[in-house]
């Protein structure tokens, strides 16, 4: 029998626009029944209860640079809620974040947060929301847009009120009895636990010492938990849990099913993921080193040659989905701590060693110092993108007295009053309105352009940054450019 089930909320936008505020005061402030301690531990999703309505929250990484950890949110979400700041308006992740929410077609509400701050733009940020097809209730539209700050609390019950209201129109109603599909929206393997995959629940019900299995790995439910370290003996539909008892670390996206139910032979698993990132990155928990050849993984040509362990799967995906596959070999990657394996293979400074939100012992460092392997410790994915990014930059084709400085695709052209513009991203360094370009096509330089105006939206701009995107006119009147083609920005030398 269909029964009500709790609504599962993504939260998208730019970074530095208040996602991760917005969520810690929600979470602070509503915990599911307010128990004493709160949250302990994180398993990737969280619970409160707001008007007597349990509400579930996917707590992924909301920086631009995880657009594709942000997707596979969407893939398992029922609502949207898209934060714009209100004295910094419409952002390049702004635009991303609601192209693939229209592509994905999820209902989505606009929480303009920062209204404490002095210098606000409200009408300027509705303006430009209407310019990138987003209209708001006041300008016509049907999307509804609640003011809040996510410092002061101010307005944050009347988003909860709205996310409620839009989760009984939208009727989620899944059957406990039936069988049994939860996605995996977090991995690891941890040295108490053992196999972790942190869940939430589509349908059906997940218990203790129920069988189970998820592609090619099984496994029994010794131990299930919620957030807040709590014991549970059942999970239901729209509730997150972190399982214990796979014999193996399940990919992340991947939906794990009652092994003694049957499931319908055709039946199209809508939350499972493509399998490209496995195709085109080696993940794993352990690596088999012996078929590891380094001298065929190296390549001809210089590259950034990384081992990247990571403590789980969800981040250790992200982590792959930013990198520039032209400037970067992945050797190996996988999560857990660094092994002598790992070390043994990167040895002789050949290859960096990357360690993500990893204790990094004394031992392993001083193993590490003799065999000349460089490890570099991060917490914050942005921070190690950033470091990768300047790394590409030396190691891309410049003539002897060029020194590059930033590098963009061009995705789109279009006219307009005239005038041909280029769509560009920014791949690596950034690209300044002062710049000496080059335009290139594949490996030649087919024309050295020069810039008559930059601009994001219909605002001017000076530079565009790392992994954000604008619009550039040339003065060059005949200009031969093409979608594919590189923008490569440079200055002389001495």
């Amino acid at each position: 029998m269909l029964e009500k089930r709790a609504p599962i909320i993504t939260i998208m936008g730019h970074v530095d626009h208040g996602k991760t505020s917005l969520l810690d005061y929600i979470r602070h402030s509503n915990v599911a029944a307010r128990e004493a301690g709160g949250i302990t531990q994180h398993i990737g999703a969280y619970q409160v209860e707001f008007a007597a309505q349990k509400i579930t929250f996917i707590d992924t990484p909301g920086h631009a640079a995880f657009n594709k950890m942000r997707q596979r949110g969407t893939q398992i979400t029922d609502l949207v809620v898209l934060v714009v700041a209100a004295n910094d308006g419409v952002k390049p992740q702004t635009i991303e974040s609601i192209r693939f929410i229209k592509e994905s077609q999820v209902p989505f509400i606009v929480a303009i947060n920062k209204i404490d701050l002095p210098d606000l733009h409200l009408e300027v940020v509705k303006s430009q929301l209407a310019e990138a097809g987003v209209l708001v209730q006041e300008y016509g539209g049907d999307i509804e847009a609640i003011e809040l700050s996510a410092r002061t609390g101010q307005g944050v019950d009347k988003l909860l009120e709205t996310i409620v209201v839009m989760a009984d129109l939208l009727e989620l109603k899944a059957d406990p009895a039936a069988p049994l599909e939860a996605v995996v929206i977090e991995s690891s393997k941890e040295k108490n636990k053992g196999s972790v995959a942190r869940v939430i629940v589509r349908s059906g019900t997940l218990a203790v010492r129920q069988d189970l299995v998820v592609d090619e790995i099984t496994g029994r439910v010794r131990l299930l938990e919620n957030e807040r370290g709590q014991s549970l003996q059942q999970v239901l539909p729209g509730e997150p849990a972190e399982i214990i008892g796979l014999e193996e670390v399940p990919e992340v996206g991947s939906v794990i099913r009652d092994s003694s139910r049957s499931y319908d032979a055709d039946l199209t698993d809508e939350f499972a993921k493509t399998g490209e990132l496995e195709k085109s990155f080696r993940m794993g928990d352990e690596i088999n080193w012996e078929n590891v050849d380094l001298d065929v993984m190296l390549g001809e040509r210089e590259k950034i040659k990384l081992i990247i362990k990571a403590d789980v799967k969800g981040t250790l995906e992200a982590i792959l989905q930013s990198l520039d596959r032209d400037s970067v070999d992945v050797i190996a990657c996988g999560v857990g701590q660094i092994t002598e394996q790992d070390l043994e293979l990167a040895r002789d400074g050949k290859v960096l060693l990357i360690a993500f939100n990893i204790k990094v012992n004394g031992t392993v460092k001083k193993t590490a110092k003799n065999l000349g392997v460089k490890i570099k410790e991060y917490n914050i994915i942005y921070h190690l993108i950033e470091d990768l990014q300047k790394s590409m930059l030396k190691l891309m084709d410049a003539t002897f007295d060029e020194v590059v400085t930033g590098e963009a695709e061009i995705l789109q052209m279009f006219e307009m009053k005239g005038e041909v513009i280029a769509g560009v991203r920014v791949r690596t360094g950034e690209i300044k309105k002062s710049d000496l370009l080059h335009l290139k096509r594949g490996e030649e330089i087919i024309a050295n352009p020069v810039l008559k105006s930059m601009k994001h939206g219909k605002e001017d701009i000076e530079r565009i940054g790392t992994k954000n995107e604008g619009g550039l006119t040339f003065k060059n009147k005949k200009l031969d450019f093409q979608v594919g083609d590189v923008i490569v920005a440079y200055r002389k030398e001495g």
